[in-house]
């Protein structure tokens, strides 16, 4: 069975997601969404041109939310990122208006995805994007402490 998996936002986060899925074969087809379509369509070639380096060839591309249709996973990473100073509340109106115009989109191609948010602050929006889709909640997860679990590990390593 082919998996394939949608990530909306191509900034360092999203882009590095789906370079990772494509190395490590997590799917067998990556379709990268942007507002920036030049900025998907330009991550998209970097890691399709580094496929033919892994042991299994993996489908990378630019696409738009009805190019998504079919997919299994999506990953939302699109949101503006912190600035200095700002707290994670102040920016959560903004990334919240995101989601808005995000939700709608996506879940129209791709009603029976498992979604996954990562863009932050991640408690709220994935609460938005739960409310704001209409889908029920197994299929609406936030990333959650992931990355504080990974840096606590990092941490430990480094002081034992």
């Amino acid at each position: 069975m082919k998996t394939k998996i949608t990530v909306i936002g191509a900034g360092n986060v999203g882009s590095t997601i789906a370079f990772m899925m494509s190395v490590q074969h997590t799917a067998d087809e990556v379709v990268i969404v942007d507002i920036n379509q030049e900025k998907a369509l330009g991550e998209a070639m970097d890691i399709r041109q580094g496929t033919p380096l892994t042991a299994q060839p993996v489908s990378v591309y630019a696409g738009t939310y009805e190019s998504a249709a079919g997919s299994d996973i999506v990953i939302i990473t699109s949101g503006i990122p912190r600035k200095p100073g700002q707290t994670r509340m102040d920016l959560a109106q903004t990334n919240v208006n995101v989601i808005k115009e995000i939700a709608p989109q996506i879940t129209k191609y791709c009603p029976d995805a498992t979604y996954i948010i990562v863009s932050n602050p991640v408690d709220i929006l994935t609460w938005a994007a739960l409310k704001l889709s209409g889908l029920p909640a197994r299929q609406v997860m936030g990333s959650g402490t992931v990355l504080d679990t990974a840096r606590l590990k990092y941490l430990l390593g480094e002081h034992l």
